[in-house]
Parts: C-alpha cells; structure tokens; sequence
C-alpha cells in the first residue's frame, strides 16, 4: 500500500481545560513516511498554537519522565524490601513479614461517583425494598 495524501488533526491543549484543533491534509512526497510527516505535522501545530502549548508539553513530559524515574524506584525498594524479608524469614526473627504494598491497587476500592449513588423504592404504604 502506498499513501499518496495525508490527512492529520491534533487537538492541541492550551490552558484552562482549553484546546485548540489544528487540521492539515497533506501529499507524501517521494521518500517520505506517514511517521516522519505526522511527526514534523504535529510540531508544526504545536508552533502554531503558540508557546503556551509548547509550555504545557514540555510540563506533561516532564511529569512523564518524573514518573518513570519514581516507578523504577519503588521497583528497587520493593526488591530490597523483599530480600529482607526473605532473610526475617529464613532467620525466624519475624516469620510472617507482610509483602509491600502494592501502592498502585490502593485506590482500586474507590468506586466513582455515579456508582456511590444509592436509590430506596418505597412502596405506596412506605414498605422500601
């Protein structure tokens, strides 16, 4: 299959819960691959926008990169904390060392809003089931 035009849309944040749409059709020239043209059209819509967008991009990114650094982290806390475990085991000073949690299934039990909300059918004489 060979793509000859190229249609591409970004929705592109800027601030306030506020985005801007930014749409281009294109034609492929010789060489070029629907990866490489997206990629230089996504940052041309990010131009476009302004400096504001490139702002809140570089901030998502950052927090991306953040949040990396943190997961491998905890993934090496939780090794240490297992191997020590293993040892307080092995050495009978605390047989039944609980496991570390798993911090991303704690809020697994918080169900949203709309599934909180509980309704009482009452019958005409005040009987609710």
């Amino acid at each position: 299959m060979k793509i000859k035009l190229l249609h591409a849309h970004f929705l592109i944040s800027t601030e306030n819960y506020c985005n801007e749409k930014i749409g281009f059709t294109v034609e492929l020239e010789e060489g070029e691959t629907a990866n490489e043209v997206v990629a230089k059209l996504r940052e041309q819509a990010i131009e476009i926008v302004g400096p504001k967008a490139r702002e809140i991009y570089q901030e998502k990114w950052d927090a991306e990169r953040s949040c990396k650094k943190i997961k491998a982290e905890l993934a090496t806390l939780r090794e240490e904390w297992d191997r020590m475990a293993a040892f307080l085991q092995a050495q009978g000073i605390k047989p039944n060392v609980p496991k570390m949690p798993m911090f991303s299934n704690l809020l697994s039990g918080v169900k949203p809003e709309e599934e909180l909300v509980t309704a009482e059918i009452v019958d005409e004489d005040g009987t609710s089931f």
